[in-house]
C-alpha cells in the first residue's frame, strides 16, 4: 500500500539498495507494474542518483535501504537535496523498539537521523491491522505534499518490521482495508493536494516597483533558478527595461546570447569603481562566483532586494535590505508589464561583452595546447543543445561560470550542479540521475578528486538508457588550493591541501568497460568530444594537465582580460 500511494502521486522512479529488512518494501516496488526500479549497492550513490532525477525530473524519486548505517549514507545527498530545495523520499526499513539501545545486530538510531535537513520525518509504527488503513495512506500523501511544498526537500520515512517477512498478498475481503474499497477501485491517491505559486502583496510589490522606477543605476542580478520559466521572465526583465543582467551558471541563463557577459568585468577595478549600481534586485538563490558579492559589498547600495520562491533566507553577507518571498517569474513579468524605462547605465557593457567573447574564442584555437579554461569554453559551445550538461565542484564550474560560451537562446542546454552545500561527492551519481530524470546524455565535466570520490559510480553507466559522457580534469590534485593563500605555504601545502594521486584514469575506464580519450590539443579535443556525443554508449575524455599550469594559465588570461576591459571602458 505504502508503494501504490507513493506511486498514485506520480513518482515513479524507485532506488532501492538490497537489504533483509526491508524485503517488504523492495517486494512491492520491484511487482508495481508502474514503477521503475534502479538498484544500488551504495546507499550514497542511490541518493545522489536520486538527487539528480530530481533536479531535472522536477519531483522525487523514491528510496528504499535496509537498517543500520545504510541509511547514514543517505546523509550527504539529503544534506544537498535540502540546502538546494530539491524533493526527495526516504523509506528506511528499522530494527523494531524492543532492539534499540540492546547491542543488537545492525540497529541504530535511525528517527530523526537527518536532523533539520528533513522538510518533514516520522516513523510508521510496526505493521499491524489496529492501524487505520487510511490513516496509512494519509500519511503517505502528507509526506510526498511536504517533499513538494515550499520549499521542495527530502521527507524521511522510517518504517520498522520486527521481521524481515517475505511479501503478503492482503486478501481482497481483508476487513482492515473495507475503508479502502473506492481506493482500491480507483488510480488516484487517497488524499490530493494543489500547490500554488505566491504572489507578494501589493503593498510590498509597489515599493519595488518604486524602487525601480527611481533607481538611476539598477542591476539585476540571476543566482540559482530551478523552473526555466523564472529565469526566461528574468530574461524579459532585463532585456526589455534594458537594466544590466549579472547571470549566474546556476540561472539558466549564463550561456544566453542575449545577456552581457559581466562575469569577467570583476577582474577590472576600473569596472568596479566606474559602475556603481543604486539599486540591486536578485533574483533567485546562491550564486557561484565571490567577485560579485565583494562588490556589492564595496558599493553598498542603498537598497539590496532578494526575490525568491520559499521563506529560506539568503543573506550571506547580511547585507540585504529587503526579502521578497514570491515567484521570479510572477514578480518579473509584473514589473515588466507595469514599468517603461531605458537603461541609464553609460558603460558600453555589449561591446566589452563582444571583446570578450573574442578574446576567448582566440583563447580556444584548434592548434593550441588544451586547458582547463579551453576545455570548460569548448564544452559550453558544442554540447548538443538537447543534451544536458552537469558541472561539477570546485574548478569545472567556476571556468565554467567565468568562461562559458554565450549561444543563442533556443540552443542553450539544461545544465545542472550540486551547489546546495557544494559538496565534491556524488557527482557522477547525480549526473547519472540527472540524465536519468532527463531523458536524454549528459555531459559531466569533473576533476579528478571529485572523480575518484564517486569511482564506484561507475558502475551506473552500465544499464543507463541515456549516455554519460565524463570529461575529467587531471591536474593531479585539488587544483582550487593552488588559487588560495595556503600555497605559499610549501612545507604543508603539497602533502595536506594539493592532494597529489597517482591512479590511473584510463584504467578505471578500462575496468568499467568504458571508451576512453586522452586529446591534448583544443582540435583534437573538440573532434573527440563531438565523437562521444554522436555515441550511444558512455566514455571517458581525460584532460591531462597541472595545477601549476593551471595557475599560471587563469593569471595571464584574466591579466589580458582586465586589460581589454580597461581599454574599453
Amino acid at each position: 500500500m505504502i508503494v501504490e500511494e507513493v506511486v498514485r502521486h506520480g513518482i515513479r522512479r524507485f532506488c532501492i539498495s538490497p537489504g533483509s529488512r526491508s524485503t517488504p518494501l523492495t517486494a512491492a516496488a520491484a511487482r508495481n507494474p508502474d514503477t521503475e526500479c534502479s538498484v544500488f549497492p551504495d546507499e550514497r550513490a542511490a541518493a545522489f542518483f536520486a538527487l539528480g532525477h530530481a533536479r531535472s525530473a522536477g519531483k522525487p524519486a523514491a528510496l528504499i535501504c535496509t537498517s543500520g548505517t545504510a541509511v547514514a549514507n543517505y546523509f550527504p545527498a539529503v544534506v544537498e537535496a535540502s540546502l538546494d530545495n530539491q524533493p526527495m523520499l526516504v523509506l528506511s526499513a528499522d530494527r523494531p523498539f524492543e532492539l534499540l539501545d540492546t547491542g543488537a545486530n545492525q540497529t541504530i538510531r535511525q528517527q530523526g537521523i537527518f536532523r533539520g535537513y528533513t522538510r518533514w520525518n516520522i516513523e510508521l509504527p510496526e505493521p499491524s491491522e489496529q492501524i487505520p488503513a487510511a490513516a496509512l495512506l494519509s500519511t503517505i500523501d502528507h509526506a510526498v505534499r511536504q517533499s513538494l511544498g515550499t520549499p521542495p526537500g527530502p521527507v524521511h520515512l522510517n518504517l520498522p518490521f520486527r521481521e524481515p517477512s517475505d511479501p503478503v498478498d492482503i486478501p481482497s475481503d481483508c476487513a482492515w482495508t473495507h475503508s479502502l474499497d473506492l481506493w482500491k477501485k480507483g488510480h488516484e491517491p487517497l488524499n490530493r493536494f494543489a500547490l500554488g505559486k505566491k504572489t507578494a502583496d501589493t503593498t510590498t510589490f509597489n515599493h519595488v516597483h518604486e524602487l525601480l522606477t527611481k533607481a538611476s543605476s539598477p542591476l539585476l542580478v540571476a543566482g540559482h533558478l530551478d523552473r526555466q520559466a523564472d529565469a526566461e521572465a528574468v530574461l524579459t526583465l532585463a532585456v526589455e527595461l534594458q537594466i544590466p543582467l549579472y547571470a549566474d551558471i546556476s540561472s539558466k541563463l549564463r550561456m544566453y546570447s542575449g545577456n552581457e557577459m559581466l562575469q569577467p568585468l570583476f577582474q577590472s577595478e576600473r569596472f568596479t569603481s566606474r559602475f556603481s549600481p543604486d539599486l540591486v534586485i536578485h533574483f533567485g538563490g546562491k550564486i557561484v562566483g565571490k567577485q560579485l558579492p565583494a562588490a556589492i559589498k564595496h558599493w553598498a547600495p542603498k537598497n539590496f532586494i532578494v526575490i525568491k520562491n520559499h521563506p529560506s533566507r539568503y543573506n550571506p553577507d547580511h547585507n540585504v535590505t529587503l526579502q521578497i518571498e514570491a515567484s521570479p517569474e510572477d514578480f518579473a513579468a509584473k514589473l515588466v508589464s507595469q514599468i517603461d524605462r531605458t537603461s541609464h547605465c553609460d558603460l558600453p557593457l555589449r561591446t566589452v561583452s563582444s571583446a570578450i567573447e573574442k578574446e576567448l574564442d582566440d583563447y580556444c584555437s584548434p592548434d593550441k595546447q588544451l586547458t582547463e579554461i579551453s576545455t570548460a569554453r569548448i564544452v559550453s559551445k558544442t554540447v548538443p543543445q538537447s543534451h544536458g550538461l552537469f558541472l561539477a565542484n570546485s574548478m569545472p564550474i567556476r571556468d565554467m561560470d567565468s568562461y562559458t560560451a554565450l549561444r543563442n537562446s533556443n540552443a542553450v542546454p539544461q545544465c545542472g550542479m550540486n551547489r546546495g552545500a557544494s559538496g565534491i561527492d556524488g557527482n557522477i551519481a547525480t549526473a547519472a540521475g540527472f540524465a536519468q530524470g532527463l531523458g536524454a546524455p549528459v555531459t559531466l565535466v569533473i576533476g579528478d578528486i571529485s572523480f575518484l570520490h564517486d569511482l564506484n559510480s561507475l558502475t551506473l553507466l552500465r544499464t543507463m538508457k541515456r549516455p554519460l559522457h565524463i570529461v575529467v580534469i587531471n591536474n593531479n590534485g585539488g587544483g582550487i588550493f593552488s588559487f588560495l593563500p595556503i600555497a605559499e605555504q610549501k612545507d604543508i601545502f603539497e602533502t595536506h591541501f594539493g592532494t597529489p594521486q597517482s591512479y590511473s584514469i584510463r584504467s578505471a575506464a578500462e575496468t568499467f568497460g568504458l571508451a576512453y580519450h586522452n586529446p591534448s590539443t583544443n582540435r583534437e579535443f573538440r573532434e573527440c568530444y563531438l565523437e562521444r556525443c554522436g555515441s550511444n554508449t558512455s566514455g571517458i575524455i581525460e584532460i591531462t594537465c597541472t595545477r601549476e599550469e593551471n595557475l599560471v594559465e587563469h593569471r595571464n588570461l584574466n591579466a589580458r582580460l582586465r586589460e581589454l576591459i580597461d581599454r574599453h571602458l
